[in-house]
């Protein structure tokens, strides 16, 4: 696996601009020509794009037209509220860092909407960190990130195919998974790897920390023989503090090799003849709730529909929190050591949307927006009501993208804050 190394170098911290993904630009969105727009007026709107209920909605041009705005409704709508929830998710997530680094909740108050409520937040939380990075100018902080994995479930996905008309190959399942691989559930030999959830016990690769014995790569507090640096007088001999090396105590802190007890990030197994996480590689079995970590995309498939699931599956594929490592080198005082333990905590399901849910999204919005730009055609044959519909669902579609890139840019800020790049 690939990694990011998202480094914290000497305070003062320099805050460096960061890349958000390449997001969907808003200004190339579709608009209603003047008579579409009048006929969308007279027809009194689409309350149905704040509910999600179309299944009564009758629409004319037969079947197939209608099946195509329906589609491209739920898809907008599908969108809209995943990216909603992401806003959700990263308020509390900065909301909690500020929280543990001490600010008052009158500092964390904010309103969603269209990111801005994350971004304001995000911001504030960000200006802390760098402010309490400053004020202890001779601490240093290292920081590492492990790019999460994003999993689009496959049966959700042959399923809705099926449901839209175009049903997936049998034994095309591999093929189908595009930049990626067939990972789930193993009820027999793993061939591959194993990644077991955060916190699950391990015995097995973990860059995280570790509640147990680390036997590689170990950083910190080792109450017992350090075979490396430690941050007192003694090496190679009893270390009562931050131990950089090997330390054959039971210890708890973090570790980037093989860990013996609980790992608070992803632990990845070599193959086992047991597997309780997730396998991916191979299994001597068939797999079962199979999931592909690229995206799929199964051949001879109608390319509206492939929208349309994908779409909708944007509220059931699922990202790994990233593994993140935060270490303290130098003179790192009680302030710093919050910091870097609040970091800990929350930094991963913050990271988690700039470099993997946001990803994930603005790829799926771009697939809606274009098919909003290829829906005008249909919407003529439709009918008044269709083409009210697709006009909110358009407006919709438009705000899912500039939120995304709002969402992303605000995580961003966070890990900008503390030197980081990626």
């Amino acid at each position: 696996m690939s990694v990011n190394r998202w480094k914290l170098v000497t305070m003062p911290v320099l805050m460096l601009g960061l890349a958000s993904p390449l997001l969907v630009n808003c200004g190339s969105l579709p608009a209603l020509p003047g008579p579409l727009g009048d006929v969308a007026a007279a027809a009194g709107g689409c309350p149905e794009m704040e509910t999600g209920s179309f299944a009564d909605l009758k629409f004319q041009g037969g079947a197939a037209v209608e099946g195509k705005v329906k589609g491209f409704l739920e898809a907008a709508f599908t969108l809209d509220k995943v990216v909603t929830e992401m806003e959700a998710s990263l308020i509390a997530s900065c909301g909690q860092l500020g929280k543990d680094l001490g600010m008052s909740e009158e500092e964390l108050k904010v309103e969603p909407g269209g990111g801005k409520g994350a971004e304001k937040l995000c911001s504030a939380v960000a200006a802390k960190v760098t402010a309490m990075l400053q004020a202890n100018a001779e601490a240093q902080i290292a920081v590492e990130v492990d790019p999460p994995k994003c999993y689009v479930p496959i049966d959700f996905m042959t399923s809705c195919l099926g449901d839209c008309g175009s049903p997936v190959s049998p034994g095309k399942l591999e093929a189908s998974c595009k930049g990626g691989e067939i990972a789930g559930t193993c009820e027999a030999e793993c061939k591959g790897s194993c990644n077991v959830e955060a916190g699950a016990a391990c015995n097995g690769t973990c860059k995280a920390s570790c509640e147990g014995k680390c036997e590689a790569g170990f950083s910190g507090t080792c109450g017992g023989k350090c075979d490396g640096k430690c941050d007192g007088k003694n090496t190679k001999g009893k270390c009562a503090g931050k131990c950089e090396g090997k330390c054959d105590a039971e210890a708890q802190g973090t570790c980037s090799g093989t860990c013996d007890g609980k790992c608070s990030g992803s632990c990845e197994m070599k193959a086992s003849a047991k597997c309780d996480g997730t396998c991916s590689g191979g299994c001597s079995a068939e797999v079962k709730a199979p999931k592909c970590t690229g995206d799929f995309e199964p051949p001879n498939v109608d390319i509206s529909c492939q929208m349309q699931c994908t779409a909708k599956g944007a509220a059931e594929f699922t990202c790994d929190a990233p593994n993140v490592r935060v270490v303290a080198k130098g003179k790192a005082n009680t302030d710093v050591n919050k910091l870097i333990a609040a970091l800990q905590t929350t930094l991963p399901a913050i990271v988690k949307i700039q470099l993997g849910t946001g990803k994930k999204l603005a790829t799926t919005v771009a697939g809606v927006v274009k098919s909003g730009a290829e829906i005008k055609d249909v919407a003529l044959k439709a009918g008044g009501k269709a083409i009210a519909c697709i006009a909110v669902a358009v407006e919709a579609s438009a705000s899912a993208s500039a939120s995304i890139d709002v969402n992303v840019k605000a995580s961003a800020s966070v890990g900008g804050s503390v030197g980081t790049g990626g």
